[in-house]
């Protein structure tokens, strides 16, 4: 092999890489659990598990799939064949940003990361900073397939309940136990549109009101998977 040729398969090969590390959807093979939590047809769904296995990044990618309305062939969960407009949300705005925001996006503190979360990079088309966190973002645009755009917005529980309210919105996604009244504004704000809410996390505070509701008293319109 030539060095021009060496070089050139050089490119290739990094070239590839990228387009992995940028196209995530491609790799990603959901054990049983995820499929059955992204296929369970409720407005109301709990992705309840220990830690370190793959919830988080379950819950950004189905939010990938909302947003973009790239939807695998295996998938029998709720569509969107529109742009929707989506809420992703933490305890505060620095865990919403190393979790919510990094599994979606890409690591918040490395421009060139963006487009390795869940979210393809060409479908990133803009990108609005949180004022005072540092690397957060307050929204990102995505391109959908059918043209038009959706948007996701990042919010934190410590902002307290008032934060949650006045807009409508199809999607919501909790990754970590929301306090009862952010969970009730999340309800509410999805109604109107036939929306759904869905949350990840391990019960680390034990038995609570939000546990204890899909543990002991599920109803009609509600999920739980663990």
């Amino acid at each position: 092999m030539t060095s021009d040729e060496l070089e050139q398969a050089v490119k290739i090969a990094k070239e590839l890489e990228l387009r992995k590390t940028t196209n995530r959807m491609n790799d990603y093979k959901p054990y049983d659990y995820q499929i059955k939590f992204h296929n369970t047809k409720a407005q109301q769904r709990l992705l309840m598990a220990g830690n370190r296995i793959g919830k988080s990044f379950s819950g950004a990618m189905e939010m990938a799939y909302h947003v973009t309305g790239l939807y695998p062939t295996w998938w029998e969960g709720k569509r969107f064949n529109r742009p929707i407009r989506a809420w992703a949300g933490g305890v505060s705005n620095e865990t919403t940003r190393d979790v919510c925001q990094k599994e979606l996006i890409g690591q918040p503190d490395d421009p060139s990361a963006k487009g390795t979360g869940s979210v393809p990079r060409k479908y990133i088309v803009e990108t609005v900073r949180k004022a005072g966190v540092p690397n957060a973002l307050n929204s990102v645009i995505i391109k959908h397939v059918s043209g038009g755009n959706s948007r996701i917005g990042f919010k934190s529980y410590d902002m307290g309940k008032e934060k949650w309210m006045g807009e409508s919105v199809d999607v919501i996604w909790l990754d970590e136990e929301p306090p009862t009244p952010i969970y009730t504004q999340s309800l509410t704000r999805t109604a109107d549109k036939g929306g759904i809410v869905y949350m990840t996390f391990t019960p680390e505070s034990g038995m609570t009101e939000t546990v204890a509701q899909f543990v002991n008293n599920l109803r009609a319109g509600q999920a739980l998977i663990t």
